[in-house]
């Protein structure tokens, strides 16, 4: 077993593609593919199962996820260390608070693990403290909705990650789950749960006015985790971005709402160009929603 099939192993299961990992790991896809067959072999066991959308993690495979990250994680280490002996490497990350955490998470972790010299800083804000945060230089980059909108022109440059649709959220045993979509009658209806930070919320106003139908509105949050949980309890109702998951929750499209936004990464000119630079590559191998 040898160190570059364990950093190609895990780029392929942080990534949960082939494709993606190879391209993380600046190898070509065949030849990932013939480092994790050889490492199955010489292990005895299968550590991934593929499907048509990705590839997932026997429980073999997360077994060896486990000690491999620590193995690379301290190799990294060493050698960031050596490499960047006496410097600082900063980037600082202003991420929009609708963005779900599971999703940071898996583009920060690993990105962290890969440069553990690297002081990676990130800052959850709303679109306008967002625009604050650049203008007063705390910030190097934005992961952000990408548009254009009054005030901003901090950033120059964008690079878009996926874009989606909301959904209506409700608990697996609402009495309108079965419903393939719901209408604005049927949101006015059930108890719902506010979500006070989203940028939606201007826009469903107008519509619900025109439609004349009126939000029972039970509960108002600026934290989505609180929102999904209460869903989750049966307290009410939410409308969420798509990529909003849960185990206990069933999303359905809303009839009349057509909205679409973009996500993704906002940054201007800076001395940090080659950090920032670097961190867009790497983003653009972790699984997004599409």
């Amino acid at each position: 077993m040898e160190l570059q099939q364990l950093r190609l192993f895990l780029a392929a299961a942080e990534s949960e593609s082939f494709t993606r990992g190879a391209k993380r790991a600046f190898v070509s896809q065949p030849a990932l593919s013939a480092s994790i067959a050889k490492l199955e072999a010489e292990l005895g066991v299968k550590l991934f199962t593929r499907n048509k959308r990705n590839v997932v993690l026997t429980p073999a495979g997360r077994t060896l996820f486990e000690r491999a990250t620590r193995i690379v994680g301290e190799c990294n280490k060493a050698r960031d260390e050596l490499k960047h002996h006496g410097q600082q490497r900063r980037v600082r990350l202003g991420v929009i608070n609708t963005l779900s955490i599971t999703h940071v998470a898996r583009l920060i972790e690993p990105y962290r693990r890969e440069n553990p010299g690297l002081k990676l800083q990130v800052f959850d804000a709303t679109m306008e403290e967002m625009e604050e945060f650049a203008g007063s230089g705390r910030i190097d980059m934005a992961l952000t909705l990408l548009g254009d909108r009054p005030g901003h022109h901090h950033f120059t440059h964008t690079k878009p990650l996926f874009s989606e649709s909301y959904k209506v959220a409700m608990s697996v045993h609402h009495h309108l789950c079965e419903v393939p979509s719901l209408s604005f009658e049927d949101l006015g209806k059930e108890p719902f749960i506010s979500r006070s930070h989203c940028e939606y919320r201007f826009m469903l106003k107008d519509l619900l006015r025109s439609s004349g139908v009126r939000l029972n509105v039970a509960y108002v949050t600026n934290q989505d985790d609180r929102a999904l949980s209460l869903v989750e309890q049966g307290v009410g109702i939410a409308i969420v971005p798509e990529h909003y998951d849960s185990p206990n929750i069933i999303k359905r499209p809303l009839s009349g709402l057509s909205a679409v936004r973009s996500v993704g990464f906002e940054w201007g000119a800076s001395d940090n160009e080659q950090e920032i630079n670097q961190f867009v590559d790497f983003a653009s191998t972790v699984r997004w929603p599409y």
